[in-house]
């Protein structure tokens, strides 16, 4: 369904096709709200920059949603905790503190001796990542995360004729998030009510419809060390350092 057929049913649903420039902007209030339900394959997406010596913290793309997966130089660096990365980074900060180190996988170990070189780990800070060791040259860096999608900024018919994945397999999430943000806005408590149990409804039809999509295109794998955080991991294999 494109943008201009679901502002039509908004105008239609909220009796008032005076609103359209305000029922743009509720599509995409919607739009986003809906893309933070769940991990659509359609915004999941890369970007690449290089990291620069003596710098660990990067921000992360404008875009981000979540669920981040960071390379340096095509090696997948393994997430932390906050509480881990800290504990890690101060040990290793301290000349007098005890070696400690964490050995994921060969050629991964980090100890009170290494302090910058190529990334292992990264934690992430909101809006940044931070690296470490902290690099000690130019890596390329990628991170596949879940973006916002692609806003349709225009409050006029000109981006009428779009659409994305969730206008075509889910259209009624959006007419109903948008109605019910104009209903919100026209003091209705009626249609409050109403388009508040028809948004609900909507988006657990279209969470049940994109799970049995995915267990549809399922395929079996044995799971490693990268599925699992390093508290996790740790315990599972009964490391105590």
């Amino acid at each position: 369904m494109t943008r201009g057929t679901i502002r039509s049913r908004v105008e239609y649903y909220l009796d008032r096709a005076d609103l359209r420039a305000l029922i743009y902007g509720w599509i995409e209030d919607a739009r986003l709200d809906v893309a933070l339900k769940g991990n659509f394959h359609y915004l999941y997406t890369e970007a690449c920059a290089n990291t620069v010596a003596s710098s660990a913290t990067y921000s992360l793309p404008s875009d981000f949603l979540g669920h981040e997966m960071v390379w340096c130089n095509n090696k997948k660096l393994a997430r932390m905790t906050a509480r881990e990365f800290d504990e890690l980074t101060e040990t290793d900060s301290k000349s007098t503190a005890l070696p400690r180190n964490l050995v994921i996988e060969d050629g991964s170990t980090v100890s009170q001796t290494v302090n910058a070189g190529p990334p292992d780990y990264y934690v992430d800070r909101g809006m940044n990542i931070e690296l470490y060791p902290t690099p000690d040259a130019a890596y390329v860096m990628r991170i596949k995360y879940y973006a916002q999608p692609t806003a349709w900024t225009t409050t006029d018919t000109s981006q009428d004729a779009n659409y994305d994945y969730i206008t075509t397999f889910h259209p009624e999430v959006i007419i109903w998030g948008a109605s019910l943000r104009g209903a919100i806005y026209l003091d209705d408590d009626t249609k409050v009510q109403k388009f508040e149990g028809a948004y609900g409804n909507a988006i657990q039809e279209m969470l049940r419809k994109e799970k049995d999509f995915a267990l549809e295109d399922q395929h079996p794998r044995m799971k490693s060390w990268r599925d699992y955080d390093l508290t996790t991991f740790k315990r599972l294999t009964r490391v105590n350092t």
